[in-house]
């Protein structure tokens, strides 16, 4: 399964059930959200800017769940890049945030979902607020060997020294948008660490 055929059967269940994730249920708000337009990722329709694979919501504690799906994360620079690329994309989302933009988004994924990821469904009302928090979740099939440490060493670097660590590798286009991430974005709004989940858990 690749990963666009992963994320599809993952909307799908996630339309009908919860997505449980550190105690807390949280509902599937939208798919593939992109910026700077806040549509709908489809190549039938807008296709060409960078977007973020699953917003979740929890009304209960005013969180956005800021999830990217990778099939099989297998080196150091495939971590290190998911790593970039959900953080570039949570520090779109908080930037550019606003309740008029996000009630648009999850209105387009209703339209498009009457006909795919699962049909027709009951929909939810979601009552979102001016200034929410959110988490960055990456979410694989599974991880290289002692992600988890490297993880948490990502966790605790400084904008400067990711920078630092990803000079030592090819640098590709996820690499590149990290780099272009004004500090003053990435200090205001990268307060909280990456999070971590494998698929099993979603089963």
């Amino acid at each position: 399964m690749n990963e666009w055929d992963l994320q599809k059967e993952i909307s799908k269940k996630f339309r009908y059930n919860d997505f449980c994730f550190q105690n807390s249920q949280f509902k599937l708000v939208c798919w593939e959200l992109m910026f700077p337009s806040w549509r709908i990722n489809d190549k039938n329709r807008k296709w060409n800017e960078t977007s973020i694979d699953f917003i979740f919501y929890s009304e209960e504690i005013n969180t956005f769940l800021c999830v990217e799906l990778k099939n099989n994360i297998k080196s150091k620079k495939e971590l290190i890049s998911a790593f970039c690329q959900t953080t570039d994309r949570a520090i779109k989302f908080l930037k550019e945030y606003s309740i008029s933009k996000i009630e648009k988004a999850y209105s387009e994924c209703k339209k498009f979902a009457s006909i795919e990821r699962g049909g027709q469904q009951e929909t939810f009302t979601f009552s979102f607020h001016e200034t929410p928090n959110l988490k960055r979740v990456l979410i694989a099939n599974s991880f290289p060997i002692n992600y988890k440490s490297y993880i948490k060493m990502l966790n605790k670097f400084s904008q400067e020294e990711i920078i630092n660590l990803i000079s030592q590798y090819a640098e590709n286009k996820e690499f590149k948008r990290f780099k272009m991430i004004d500090k003053v974005d990435y200090d205001k709004h990268i307060k909280l660490d990456l999070l971590t989940e494998t698929t099993k858990n979603l089963t």
